[in-house]
Parts: structure tokens; sequence; C-alpha cells
């Protein structure tokens, strides 16, 4: 996406007096508890002479770049460290500590019952409203590369059921706090699909593609088609040309947050295969509505209502309060929200995705809006489905790693937030525990496999010692290129490591490449 994309920049803040309270409570949430004193995983050093010696050409890989690395062995000895406590900007490999987290709470997961629904109310006169119930299953999809939790299948159901006529059609989005955008997200980031809005209720990833191609003339328009939600739920402003054979390909999509017309500029070569580019939505209940309505459509149903969405506005009581209030040192805690009944008609549900499914597509494709979606449900499980409370579930889990709480703040569950820091020796103490831990064998497999047909990493480490040797997280931003995960070494012995990148300049290439040379070099060693 890179290619056709610009890039980040500045984080967003809207509506300020909401964004300063929830602000302030995350300087004192995650900053402030820097002052709390907890023990560090013990380590014990193999091989004192790679550890911070402080050689400029130590990792002549990656000279020139600021950088962390550390590596161990299973049962904690340093065999390698630079910088190995310093705090770094980890672009995804937040992921790893959340999918770790929802592992361990698989079962309390699954109790939650993330199913979409729906619902229906009835109206003092007319025909009845279909609430879509959100409840955290990020997978569903709609179009005709939906196999399995497709929004048809609920509108079949409805059909079935008898139901004619409705009125309103409903995204309830309730079940999570809104909080459609984390804090610390770059404002440039937001109308891409790597940066689309988190919520309760996902259809198709909350992304609607565009997928352009060249015309039959150079000086042409592009032809462009939207993909799934039709032609008429973002308007476009089709600006792009087809360019001779030899021009550059260089395409870009924009478009205004809340404004639900895009604009397409730049050019495409004559004869080039089509692209198709990602935009991000600022309002995935409606989305989703839409496509319900739709289906209905297609069924038989008619809807006679408008589409209408329900959210809850993010409270106080989202954000986890100290057990003694007037101890402000005391432990936190999640309250708990109260269940109220519902005399509400469920006409039809889908069976939601395993959480082993979703930790996978998480680590494996590095799927941003998955990653905040478990963050929240984890915060549903504890207590409030907001990204404050699952960020303290990831906070108690770390607290039994062992792991000193000076040595990370995390502020989102994607890794895409500009706030998020973490130490390699704090990612290496998690691999360690997860590899020790009952679900450690689904949490190793989750990860992408270097020269793996599929995932992150399925470009890299083709034809070297690690092919298919290496199971890791990346992760990249501007400025940052990480990966941390588990290795072979030519022993056979298993490696954990860390290797995060900061600072690489915006016009340098990615420094990937450093990264898996220092690995090669490191696991040839071993």
């Amino acid at each position: 996406m890179g290619e056709f994309l610009s890039s980040m920049g500045p984080a967003a803040k809207n509506q300020a007096a909401p964004w300063r309270v929830v602000f302030h409570y995350w300087r004192i949430f995650v900053v402030g508890a820097v002052t709390i004193a907890l023990t560090t995983v013990p380590v014990h050093s193999r091989d004192s002479g790679n550890r911070d010696s402080g050689e400029v050409d130590a990792h002549p890989d990656l000279a020139g770049l600021r950088y962390g690395i550390s590596v161990t062995d299973l049962d904690g000895n340093v065999l390698v460290a630079h910088r190995a406590d310093e705090r770094f900007a980890p672009g995804s490999n937040v992921k790893l500590f959340v999918t770790a987290v929802a592992l361990a709470a698989e079962e309390a997961l699954s109790a939650l019952d993330p199913a979409l629904r729906v619902v229906s109310e009835p109206t003092d006169s007319g025909p009845p409203t279909l609430a879509l119930v959100g409840r955290g299953d990020p997978t569903i999809g709609f179009g005709m590369d939906c196999d399995v939790r497709c929004i048809e299948t609920l509108a079949a159901a409805v059909a079935g059921s008898g139901i004619t006529k409705v009125g309103d059609i409903v995204g309830d989005e309730r079940w999570f706090a809104d909080e459609r955008k984390p804090l610390g997200w770059s404002w440039d980031d937001l109308k891409f699909g790597h940066g689309t809005s988190i919520s309760a209720i996902a259809v198709n990833d909350n992304v609607l593609p565009l997928r352009v191609s060249p015309s039959s003339a150079p000086g042409t328009s592009v032809r462009t088609s939207w993909v799934g939600a039709g032609p008429n739920y973002f308007n476009l402003l089709n600006e792009a040309k087809t360019s001779d054979a030899e021009g550059p390909k260089a395409l870009r999509l924009e478009r205004r947050i809340g404004h639900r017309t895009a604009r397409l500029y730049g050019e495409l070569p004559i004869g080039s295969k089509p692209v198709t580019l990602d935009l991000g939505v600022d309002d995935p209940a409606h989305l989703a509505t839409w496509y319900f309505k739709r289906a209905l459509e297609a069924e038989g149903v008619s809807v006679a209502g408008q589409l209408r969405t329900r959210r809850r506005p993010l409270q106080y009581a989202d954000e986890p309060i100290p057990v003694d209030p007037n101890d402000p040192t005391a432990q936190l805690r999640c309250a708990r929200r109260a269940q109220t009944a519902s005399n509400e008609t469920v006409v039809a549900s889908l069976q939601p995705a395993p959480i082993r499914d979703i930790v996978t597509e998480i680590n494996r494709e590095s799927q941003n809006l998955y990653a905040e979606v478990l963050l929240r449900q984890l915060g549903r499980a504890a207590g409030t489905g907001s990204s404050f409370c699952g960020l303290l579930q990831i906070q108690e889990f770390l607290d039994d790693v062992g792991v000193a709480r000076t040595s990370y703040d995390f502020a989102d569950g994607s890794g895409l937030s500009n706030y998020n820091r973490v130490t390699p020796a704090t990612v290496t103490a998690l691999l360690r525990h997860a590899a020790a831990a009952p679900w450690g064998e689904a949490y190793r497999a989750s990860l992408p496999i270097g020269g793996a047909s599929v995932g992150t990493l399925k470009h890299r480490f083709r034809g070297s010692a690690l092919e298919g040797k290496i199971f890791a997280k990346t992760g990249t931003l501007n400025h940052v290129d990480a990966l941390s995960g588990y290795m072979q070494a030519r022993s056979g012995e298993t490696l954990v490591f860390s290797i995060i990148v900061n600072d690489r300049p915006l016009e340098s290439p990615s420094a990937t490449y450093q990264i898996d040379s220092t690995l090669l070099n490191i696991a040839e060693k071993y």
C-alpha cells in the first residue's frame, strides 16, 4: 500500500474536551504508574562479550541506526543485548502483547458470546425495527467473497422468519464505548484501511476497497469501481489519469474525516494490472446497516424506514479506578457495567469466530482492526468494553510475567499509536513466558513464518538458513522497523529475540534487510 498512499503524520485530536479528559487519565495511568517499583525478570548472561559492548561494529548491518537487540535462550540466558533496556516505539509488535493476553484469557473471552445478532424491536405502529447488535466479532463479511459469518445469512434468516417489511434498521454498537479512534493515531492514517474506525460491529474489516485500472488510452481517466458497498455509499471524485506505459505508478486516495466523498488523483500506466486501494470509514455501524439493507432487499424484505446507529459515549466509569479511592497508589480495577434486562426478540445470529482464529489473523497479517477489537473485548471481559480497561489487563498480565512497569507504555492494541513504547528485553520476556504457557504452542503457531506462502514474512528469509525456522511478528511505522519472535539457530537451539529500529530517516529505505542480516548472523553463531 505504501507505493500508492501517503505516509503518516501528526496525530489528530477530535472533540477537544473529552479528549483532554481521556488523555489526562491516560497520562496518569500509563506515565504516572512509572513510580511503582516492580521486580524485573531475572536473566543471566551466557555470552557477556555481546552484552552492551558499545562497539560500533558489533552489528555492522545496523550501523547508523538507533536500535535495540535482545536475544536469549528459552531459559532467559542473555546471548546478545544492545540497548535492550531502552524504550523504543515498537509498531505492530504491540500485537504480541494483546494476543498473548487474549490466549491466556481465551475462556473468559469466549464466554462473552460475541456473535453478531439481529433483534426485532416492536414499534407503536407499523413494521418492526431491526437492530444489528454488535458484540465484538470483527470477522463478519458481505458480498461475493464471503462464505462464512455473512450479513446475507442474517437477512435470509429474517426472511425465513416470515418478516416481509421492516421499519428502521439500527446499528447498535454499545457493546464497546465509543472510541473509534485510539489515542496517538496519526491523522493521515485515519482515512486508510489500516486506520479505519473501531466498533463492536465490523463488516468487511470496516474498509471500502476501490479497484482502479487503466483505461485504453493515455490521458483519459482511469476506471474505478467500489468493491462490495456499491456505487452510492461513497462518492468518488476521479481525477486520476492513465499515463504512457513508461509512466510512474502513482495513485493517491484521500478524503476528509467525516465526509463521504473521496478524491482519487495521480496516474496509472496503460497496461498496468488493476490496483486496489483501501479506504477507511468513520461510521462502521452505519455501513453495516447499509449492507444489511441491501441483503434484506435481495431477500424480498422491504425497508420502509431509515438507517440509524446507537452508540455509548465513553464515560468515567470506563476508566480503571483505584480499589481504594483514597490511595492513589492502590491497585486499579475495572468497574463492571450493570446488566439490564431486555425484552428484545433475537431473530438470528452468527456463530462467532474462535479466539485463536482471530489471534492468528492479527499476528500473521498484522490486522489492526482485529487487534483493537480484541483489546476492547479484554476490557469487556474484565468489566467494561473500553481500551483503557483492556490496557489494564495487559498491565496485570505483565505484572505476573515480572517485567518492570517502567519498561513499557501502551496506548492501543494495534501498535499504530505514536505513544507506544517498550524495551526489547520486555518483548523477549513476554515471548519466553508465552513459550512456557499452556497456550504457548498456539501463540507461536499464530506468528508469521519466514519464507512461508502467507503472512507478513512471506517475502523474507526465502532461500536462507532461517527459511521455515523463524516465527516472528513484524512491526512497521514511519521511522520504525521491528521483528520479534523465535528462531532456530544453527545448533538447533530455539532463540528468543527482539530487534527494534527507531528514527530511521524518512527518505531511507526500510531497515528490514539489516534486521534480517543481523538475525542470520546471530543464528549462524549459535
